[in-house]
């Protein structure tokens, strides 16, 4: 393919001035002084000078658009930036190892998206290259250098057809019961309450103590029915806040492979796609919190070398949203080949461990209860709840912590904020590992089982506590085999 150096789509100005838009603000509260004393020194109106240098922010993002390029070459994406000091950025289309591209709905008419590629050696920070507003034109021409599809010649066409291996494919596509239940299942209500409590919290400092006070005591004087139904109300608005952003976000959530690439689509307002390789995912992990337990569905989710995820902290790829718990790995296979073919039996702990949970988890919170109760008196009892709360989450964490060798496989299972999450790693992926005994630990003859496995641009640890001595070894011994 002939070189070509092309532009960003002019909108890009956009994106360059809100990518910057704290040092856009920044720059005009320091310059309101300066203005200010300018305007009024020549005779203009303050308001014209703050035009002014909102002009001059705009020009300058002009001239970052005019010089931000790209070229689309045989072998390698080349992106071309800055102003004063030039950038080249050279992507061999072998090592790129993730092309991840977002489409807001008032882009679709246009045919515009956002690209992010990611490489073998990416940068810690983020991806190695972001072009932000091109035509998905791009991203096709750019996938199809990427998995050699160039256009065979026309004398070797058949037999080029005739030698290419039929690729694999799967395909999954969400329905819309499947996401009801998805989002009403979700414990995503109870960050949407807090979240509110902190919104709260701060209007409250900007409305005078007369009035929070006068509203207080109508709020005492009423009955226990009113009060109970303006907190079921607040109930409700939560659930329905937390059931809107689930049902949007993997609003037609689509997965499908073809040979070595895993592909997911998903969101209502703002379609977000990953492509990434199967052999960068390190890990799999299954996930129910504890109504979907009751409910027998499950989250399947991929732990992977790359920083493209479904979210942008934790870096875990979204496979399966929701899906029955016996049919997990039916369905997860024929995506992922070397996903276990069903369920094993795992090890569990001896009733006598769970105590040392319990003690942990009501230990952690009695440092929050304990000051509530010196410095708050009788209302600080209110907080005596939480210890019962946390000696649950404790219990637990205990009732659901297991593990198992299958094949080539560890599988880890925890429990966390009641949360179960079971984890299949295969052997080749676990980076380091640790035996962890303490002094104490050696009466007892119990120990700890920790297993790095890199994720995202950094590492996940999992962590198999109170394990008996024996099964440690047992497993740490395991883990030496190379």
């Amino acid at each position: 393919m002939t070189s070509n150096r092309q532009h960003l789509n002019p909108l890009s100005i956009i994106y360059f001035i809100f990518q910057h838009s704290w040092d856009t603000l920044l720059l005009l509260i320091i310059g309101s002084g300066p203005i200010t004393r300018w305007s009024t020194a020549i005779g203009i109106a303050p308001l014209l000078g703050f035009s002014v240098l909102i002009l001059l922010i705009i020009l300058w993002h002009t001239v970052r658009y005019l010089c931000f390029t790209f070229e689309i070459d045989s072998d390698m994406l080349t992106i071309n930036s800055g102003i004063f000091v030039k950038r080249h950025t050279h992507i061999p289309y072998t090592r790129i190892q993730t092309i991840q591209h977002t489409q807001w709905f008032f882009l679709v008419p246009f045919h515009l998206e956002k690209l992010q590629i990611e490489t073998v050696g990416h940068d810690e920070h983020g991806p190695e290259a972001v072009l932000p507003l091109v035509n998905e034109r791009v991203r096709t021409e750019i996938e199809r250098q990427r998995t050699g599809n160039a256009e065979p010649a026309p004398a070797a066409e058949h037999l080029t057809e005739q030698l290419k291996p039929s690729p694999e494919h799967a395909d999954y596509e969400i329905n819309p019961h499947e996401l009801n239940i998805f989002a009403l299942t979700s414990l995503g209500v109870f960050p949407i309450i807090g979240a509110g409590f902190a919104v709260y919290g701060k209007i409250q400092e900007a409305i005078p103590q007369k009035l929070i006070d006068s509203l207080t005591a109508k709020l005492i004087h009423q009955s226990a029915i009113i009060l109970g139904a303006i907190g079921l109300l607040i109930v409700i608005i939560s659930i329905a806040g937390s059931y809107l952003t689930i049902v949007q976000k993997y609003y037609r959530f689509r997965l499908n492979s073809t040979n070595d690439q895993l592909k997911t689509e998903q969101g209502l307002f703002q379609r977000n796609s990953v492509t990434i390789p199967i052999a960068r995912i390190q890990a799999l992990r299954i996930k129910q919190n504890v109504i979907r337990q009751w409910c027998h569905i499950s989250t399947v989710q991929a732990l992977a070398a790359s920083s493209a995820g479904d979210d942008e902290k934790s870096n875990d790829l979204m496979i399966l949203p929701v899906v029955k718990t016996d049919r997990v790995f039916d369905t997860l296979h024929p995506f992922v080949s070397w996903a276990p073919t069903h369920f094993s039996q795992l090890d569990h702990l001896a009733k006598r461990t769970y105590w040392y949970f319990i003690r942990n988890a009501t230990l952690i919170i009695l440092v929050i209860v304990l000051p509530c109760l010196y410095l708050f008196k009788l209302w600080g009892l209110l907080s005596l709840p939480v210890v019962v709360i946390a000696a649950l989450m404790g219990w637990y964490s205990a009732a659901n912590t297991g593990w198992k060798i299958v094949n080539d496989q560890l599988i880890l299972q925890d429990g966390h904020f009641f949360t179960r999450s079971q984890y299949v790693i295969p052997h080749k992926n676990i980076q380091s590992f640790l035996f962890v005994q303490s002094i104490w630990m050696t009466h007892t003859k119990l120990a700890h089982i920790r297993v790095n496995v890199r994720h995202g641009n950094g590492n996940q640890l999992f962590e198999i506590r109170y394990l008996p001595e024996a099964v440690g070894q047992q497993i740490f011994e395991w883990l030496k085999i190379r």
